[in-house]
């Protein structure tokens, strides 16, 4: 990988990049208001964004609380339990209050809920390799960085 070396080059790319992480904050953005329209017309079917979030989260863990699921999905508590009473009417999550301290709910997947998420994650999957199937190891390597960088500056605003 080459540095750019001429500073007015250097600006122009820093612009760009600037400009390329706007352009996607507002995708991600439009996701979240179409996601909001949709849940009158959802009637439980379907998946958010948000709950996908969650679910991949809970994916990873046999059980979490609703506190961690909400940190780690980036969501606010109240929004988390209105959606884990949805997916736990539609069969998709359970939860229990923990034996420990019974403040806590604990969160898990169902065995439904596990099959929803392994699908869903499947689907991502292939979307992922379909759309970046061109960009080479070393450029998915090289926007990797960009994004943790980018997210780092933005948490330490």
């Amino acid at each position: 990988m080459t540095a750019v070396t001429d500073p007015t080059a250097r600006q122009a790319t820093l612009d760009e990049l600037r400009l390329a992480m706007g352009e996607l904050l507002g995708a991600e953005r439009r996701l979240r208001g179409r996601e909001q329209r949709g849940r009158d017309q959802q009637q439980g079917r379907d998946l958010t964004h948000s709950q996908l979030r969650a679910l991949f989260v809970l994916g990873k863990a046999d059980e979490v609380t609703a506190g961690e699921l909400a940190r780690s999905a980036d969501l606010n508590p109240a929004s988390v339990t209105a959606m884990l009473d949805q997916l736990e009417a539609n069969g998709i999550v359970e939860r229990r209050r923990s034996s420990q301290d019974r403040r806590m709910c604990m969160v898990s997947l169902t065995e439904s809920g596990r099959a929803v998420v392994d699908d869903h994650r499947a689907r991502w999957q292939a979307m992922w390799e379909e759309s970046l199937r061109d960009l080479a190891e070393e450029e998915l390597a090289a926007a990797l960085r960009v994004m943790r960088t980018m997210t780092a500056l933005f948490d330490g605003l």
